[in-house]
């Protein structure tokens, strides 16, 4: 697929509108406010994907859903093993057992925050672009950076040459703490 200038600006424009519709639905799922703080939309060969990583030794967990349909790729959700803990204490509610490992209860949360994101970012993506995309369950995996991109790109076309566009959106959690004392 070759993409031109053009499109990949229009592209851009596209995905940080479907970022902020994801944005609105994590920050609806925790009810606290999400701020979205980058969207990066590149044109990249899908065998250098891994080499773009900051830190590929580092141990992350990321929901992972292959999308087909009119058009196809795959949305990986990551973060770290103590954010994707955070995350699923706030989605659930409840503080998690104390392993480092997500348990059963923790990795089906992060299982499910990860559907909700990816499918509010696909819905606006479809709605504005007219094409049907739908995704499927999510798969959460838990490995170094680099082991979860080869498991992200395991599921797009490969070959020498092969064009993939990644998307990088990062969010951060507006979390205050309030202290009240009474005399």
């Amino acid at each position: 697929m070759n993409i031109s200038p053009d499109l990949l600006s229009k592209l851009k424009e596209v995905t940080t509108d479907a970022a902020r519709r994801a944005q609105g639905a994590l920050s609806k799922l925790i009810g606290i406010a999400v701020d979205l703080e980058m969207v990066d939309t590149r044109l990249i060969e899908v065998d250098k994907l891994v080499a773009i990583l900051a830190t590929p030794q580092t141990r992350v967990s990321a929901v992972i859903l292959s999308v087909h349909g009119e058009g196809s790729g795959v949305s990986a959700l990551i973060m770290s093993l103590g954010e994707s803990r955070r995350l699923a204490e706030l989605v659930s509610k409840q503080p998690l057992a104390p392993e480092e490992e997500l348990d059963v209860m923790g990795v089906s949360v992060i299982k499910e925050t990860g559907n909700v994101i990816g499918g509010s970012f696909l819905t606006a993506l479809s709605d504005t672009v007219g094409i049907s995309l739908v995704q499927s369950p999510p798969e959460l995996v838990v490995d170094t950076m680099t082991g979860v991109i080869d498991a992200t790109v395991a599921r797009l076309p490969s070959g020498k040459g092969v064009q993939s566009v990644a998307i990088e959106i990062d969010f951060s959690l507006s979390v205050s703490t309030t202290t009240t004392t009474t005399k």
